[in-house]
């Protein structure tokens, strides 16, 4: 019979072990991008506790496979103990993983508009200034020849070639006002509607990091003035890549125009 006084055996605390790891990195990853949402540091501090967190998961997950492996025969409450903190583990390094993979799919930029040739201008609201000094594709032969917005132009339409100025059968005035209300239905925060300009500029907040990122709609008389012609512009405010974020804004905001024009 087991003595009821007698100690837990010692793996039990490289199980804890396991468990903290595990769940830990989840709640440091939290805690650093509420943190930046909560402007607590900036942005990119934020961004360096998820990293860390990732490491943090990663050493949990090959910790938990080894205890598993040594200690499994130990009692039932070391193996949940150990298998609570490996499903953290991988959960975190899953979600990661998955976020990594939509970076390498995309193009390393941010700033993203239907019209390459001639993006919407901001007005009230400011272009980053670094938005073209970080463009991929320096001093590589593929881009020989070619400044930064030529990169950036060249990376665009490989990635975003849907994106293309769009017609709408309403007047500039009408598709303005809609444009701002479809703005502020999705919760941005408007900065500019002027429909005598054909222009709406807004401002659209984004995960828990709280990531700003401007946008700028340009509407101008269609042929003979009965349509107008939309063009919109995404940008992030930080960062090198949005991770597409920019150019499905534009998809989906482009996408409720058109619907709430054909309505009338």
């Amino acid at each position: 019979m087991m003595d009821a006084t007698a100690k837990p055996h010692g793996s039990i605390w490289l199980a804890r072990l396991c468990l903290l790891l595990g769940a830990g990195s989840i709640v440091m990853a939290l805690v650093g991008a509420v943190g930046a949402g909560q402007d607590w540091w900036d942005k990119l501090n934020g961004l360096s506790a998820v990293f860390a967190a990732a490491v943090v998961a990663l050493l949990g997950f090959v910790f938990s496979l080894i205890v598993l492996l040594l200690y499994r025969k130990k009692g039932q409450a070391i193996r949940n103990l150990t298998l609570i903190g490996l499903v953290c583990s991988v959960a975190f390094l899953g979600f990661i993983g998955y976020w990594a993979n939509v970076g390498r799919s995309v193009p390393q930029i941010h700033d993203i508009t239907t019209n390459l040739d001639n993006p919407p201008q901001f007005q009230v609201l400011k272009l980053r200034p670094d938005d073209f000094a970080d463009i991929p594709g320096r001093g590589e032969p593929k881009y020989a020849g070619m400044d930064a917005m030529e990169r950036w132009k060249v990376l665009h339409r490989g990635a975003y070639g849907d994106l293309k100025t769009v017609t709408i059968d309403l007047p500039v005035d009408r598709v303005v006002t809609l444009a701002a209300e479809i703005a502020l239905e999705r919760g941005w925060e408007v900065a500019l509607t002027k429909p005598d300009e054909g222009r709406v500029e807004a401002v659209d907040t984004v995960s828990l990091f709280r990531f700003k990122d401007d946008v700028v709609i340009r509407v101008q008389p269609g042929p003979g003035g009965l349509s107008s012609e939309v063009d919109v512009r995404s940008v992030s405010r930080v960062g090198r890549s949005d991770l597409g974020v920019n150019a499905k804004r534009i998809r989906s905001f482009l996408s409720d125009l058109q619907a709430a024009a054909d309505k009338g």
